[in-house]
């Protein structure tokens, strides 16, 4: 199997955890917290259905606090999220999700089906993957028109090898 037969949808994460566009910072940053995750997608409510529109991610939270004006933490998400939301479709390749990942310079790609938010899928489900070998990783280096696209999942790789994660479990 090569990355460009393997779908997205086979390493994403389906429990998206998501809050909607009139909330603030502090419920997106309580979120993060409890389930140890660094992003939240911002959904919309339209005749009922859960729309996401655009993403809160860690570094938006450091942003956000960087500017150090309190009144921005009250400040509804829609005026915070990156948007528009760089998304895929759950029969996309992981290709095609590191691919995007670099030329949007994302971490993170919702993945939506007619409008439905079905999971998201990180650089480091596509690591450890790879860690996991269910990804070759000869696909990623003796792929030509990859091999400068990779840097994502090549950085993801060395900051895995230095945490102490790794170390603790050598």
């Amino acid at each position: 199997m090569s990355i460009e037969s393997i779908p997205v949808s086979s390493f994403m994460t389906r429990n998206v955890k998501t809050e909607t566009e009139d909330q603030n910072i502090q419920a997106v940053c309580k979120i993060m917290n409890e389930n140890n995750i660094g992003s939240v997608i911002v959904i919309k409510i339209i005749d009922g259905n859960n729309r996401a529109v655009g993403i809160i991610t860690e570094r938006d939270v450091v942003r956000i606090l960087g500017l150090l004006q309190t009144s921005l933490l009250l400040v509804p998400l829609r005026e915070h999220m990156s948007k528009p939301l760089v998304t895929l479709r759950p029969n996309n390749s992981i290709k095609d999700a590191i691919q995007t990942m670099q030329l949007n310079n994302i971490r993170r790609i919702p993945i939506v089906e007619k409008e439905n938010l079905e999971g998201i899928i990180t650089d480091k489900d596509i690591f450890k993957a790879i860690m996991n070998n269910q990804i070759p990783i000869n696909d990623l280096v003796s792929n030509n028109a990859l091999i400068g696209q990779s840097s994502v999942v090549f950085d993801q790789y060395r900051e895995y090898l230095f945490s102490d994660n790794f170390m603790q479990r050598r």
